[in-house]
């Protein structure tokens, strides 16, 4: 599929950096997935005409600092990979010029033989104030599949999460955010118009599980996440961290019940009970202001910054207005 970026209301990510930077955050978090022109528009094509393509400056700067380029000179970043910037995509941009650390020889996705050290990076905390700290977990090679035990893959991500449970205890309360949901569902609409729920990522589920039942370190009350073309909220009655996915800023939007109720039996986890959930439809961003201690107000807005939803979190439990 290939969206129409040259329409600003069908790629809107411009307008929606501009709302985002006219309610003048002290913040900005990007769940990731930066850079979508992979591919050569279809000649013929109106809908991506004249665009670049590929992995170099020409395809970034249209996809993410042009159109962003309001955002990003309103407040400080936090970039989490996406699985669009893994090495064998875009991970070459990603450590150039989104990646807090240093440019380093094998970790820059030069090489195939180097992508095993490429792809992964150590989770690392960001201090917010008042006791509070967001934690940011590299998902962007994670498998949809459960890799074996003996897999590379899960002995490095078994090792990240005593690092997450590490830097959480510096901390009275921690968000952590991901590309991947960890808690989150995904829809999909059916061809007779009903829609079909997924869990969260599994490899996560099943090496995050290894620790603790709840699925995140003790002291992180909330997840954040992308990945999913949509917003949606979760919380739940068995103790799991509130879950938010932000996944609207500007690629073609995925399904949405726009639904205060899940169908029974819905679960993004095994042993996740869910107590509310909420979804929106349609582009837009999210924003979070602190009302307390462990206390946080929610909103998800529009491409213009109009209200959608309205949310309260409090420690680890979250709910929205129907």
């Amino acid at each position: 599929a290939i969206q129409n970026c040259n329409d600003a209301n069908e790629f809107p990510f411009a307008k929606v950096a501009q709302a985002a930077a006219r309610w003048q955050p002290q913040l900005v978090l990007h769940v990731g997935d930066y850079h979508y022109r992979e591919s050569e528009c279809p000649a013929g094509n109106a809908a991506c005409a004249g665009s670049p393509w590929g992995y170099g400056w020409d395809a970034w700067q249209a996809d993410f600092f042009q159109p962003a380029q309001s955002l990003l000179a309103a407040a400080p970043w936090v970039m989490v990979r996406g699985n669009h910037e893994s090495c064998g995509r875009a991970g070459q941009g990603w450590w150039r010029w989104l990646d807090p650390r240093p440019l380093v020889a094998g970790r820059d996705c030069n090489l195939a033989k180097d992508d095993v050290r490429g792809d992964y990076s150590e989770p690392y905390a960001v201090p917010l104030g008042g006791e509070a700290q967001l934690l940011v977990f590299d998902s962007s090679a994670m498998p949809e599949a459960v890799p074996a035990k003996s897999a590379p893959e899960f002995a490095t991500y078994s090792a990240q999460f005593r690092t997450l449970e590490r830097l959480s205890n510096q901390s009275t309360y921690n968000f952590a955010a991901s590309h991947h949901p960890l808690l989150g569902l995904y829809v999909e609409k059916q061809p007779d118009g009903q829609l079909k729920y997924y869990p969260g990522n599994a490899t996560m589920q099943a090496v995050f599980g290894q620790y603790n039942a709840l699925l995140v370190p003790p002291r992180v009350q909330s997840w954040m996440a992308g990945h999913e073309h949509t917003w949606q909220q979760l919380s739940f009655s068995s103790g799991h961290p509130s879950h938010f996915i932000a996944g609207t800023g500007g690629s073609a939007i995925g399904a949405s019940g726009y639904t205060a109720q899940l169908p029974p039996g819905v679960t993004p986890a095994p042993g996740a009970m869910v107590a509310s959930y909420a979804d929106a439809p349609g582009f837009g961003f999210m924003t979070m202001e602190r009302a307390g201690p462990d206390r946080w107000h929610v909103t998800f807005r529009d491409q213009d910054g109009k209200v959608m939803r309205t949310c309260e979190m409090e420690n680890r439990n979250s709910r929205c207005q129907p």
